[in-house]
């Protein structure tokens, strides 16, 4: 009955945290409400079209990421061979780790997963969306760099700098671990794997990626670049190609082979290769490990992949709220 009690109070301060936050971000909006009431329903259908609109059916989002799947499923195949490929594992559908990483990779490629972030996170998500467009807050460095390709190297560099330090806080704070360890609950490396992500963390996330826009602006050519690149990429690291390209993956781009151990559920392989596209970091940071022998992927205690999908989340949340409001 206590700890009933306490769950249900970090719930109510949960829920009225994310109240805070809505209205201290609204709160223009709603006390042009308060004072004329007449302007709260139309503020209320603004805000309701604008989470709808996140359900963006995109033809052309589909196929490019359609493609970029193809082609990391068609290396993988060529690199391992059918009978140790990805897509003969998903095709047989009987392997329920498999199973979340095709409902999130369904959920990504037909653009629903920015919309069920923002409901699944009490619209906290929602505020990341915006911050891009605030004019005031825009440097636009990018329009001092002409070139495409050095735009492309700059920005990947920056923007790995910042992902690199998510990526690593991810693991070393406790709260946020609760929530980026769904990932790494996936007990076999498959392509798609890389899709695996809790709403809460790609709500996270969110606030934290904008920032390369921000300070370089939107040099189109460039980010479409740094998209197909690192979305290829990202794939083919998560897939069961188990190379370290050699000299390639040691100074250049993260291998397969590193980002496996990053997964690993030995011990000795944990707070390794945060990167996840450029080797720079790591090895600048002192976090590069290679040529380790992998024998398990997953958590050492891995309570997902046994109850179902909601089972699943539900966990995620529940072991949030707990860190969250630990005493220790």
């Amino acid at each position: 009955m206590l700890q009933s009690k306490k769950n249900i109070t970090r719930w109510l301060l949960i829920i009225g945290l994310a109240i805070a936050i809505f209205v201290f971000h609204f709160q223009e909006h709603l006390l042009a409400a308060w004072n004329n009431p007449e302007s709260l329903k139309p503020f209320i259908s603004k805000r309701i079209h604008n989470v709808i609109d996140l359900l963006d059916f995109n033809w052309k989002h589909l196929f490019t990421d359609f493609f970029i799947v193809v082609a990391a499923l068609t290396i993988e195949i060529l690199w391992v061979g059918w009978e140790n490929c990805s897509l003969k594992k998903l095709l047989h559908f009987n392997n329920k780790s498999l199973k979340m990483d095709l409902f999130f990779f369904v959920l990504a490629v037909t653009n629903s997963f920015k919309f069920l972030s923002v409901v699944l996170t009490f619209g906290i998500g929602y505020l990341a969306f915006g911050i891009v467009s605030v004019d005031s807050m825009q440097m636009n460095l990018g329009a001092y760099i002409s070139w495409p390709w050095l735009q492309f190297i700059v920005v990947s560099l920056y923007s790995e700098l910042i992902s690199y330090w998510i990526h690593r806080f991810a693991h070393s704070v406790k709260w946020w671990w609760m929530v980026h360890r769904f990932h790494h609950s996936a007990e076999e490396m498959g392509t798609i794997t890389y899709y695996r992500v809790h709403f809460i963390e790609n709500a996270l996330n969110q606030f934290f990626k904008v920032i390369p826009f921000i300070v370089f602006g939107m040099p189109l050519e460039s980010y479409l670049i740094y998209y197909i690149i690192t979305e290829l990429h990202n794939l083919l690291i998560h897939s069961e190609i188990k190379s370290d390209w050699g000299w390639f993956g040691r100074y250049v781009l993260i291998s397969p082979m590193a980002h496996r151990i990053h997964h690993s559920a030995d011990a000795a392989h944990y707070n390794y290769n945060f990167s996840n596209f450029l080797t720079v970091w790591d090895r600048l940071m002192g976090t590069f490990k290679e040529n380790a022998v992998v024998e398990k992927i997953g958590l050492d205690e891995n309570p997902y992949n046994q109850k179902g999908l909601f089972s699943d989340l539900w966990t995620t949340y529940k072991d949030l709220i707990g860190a969250v409001f630990e005493k220790k």
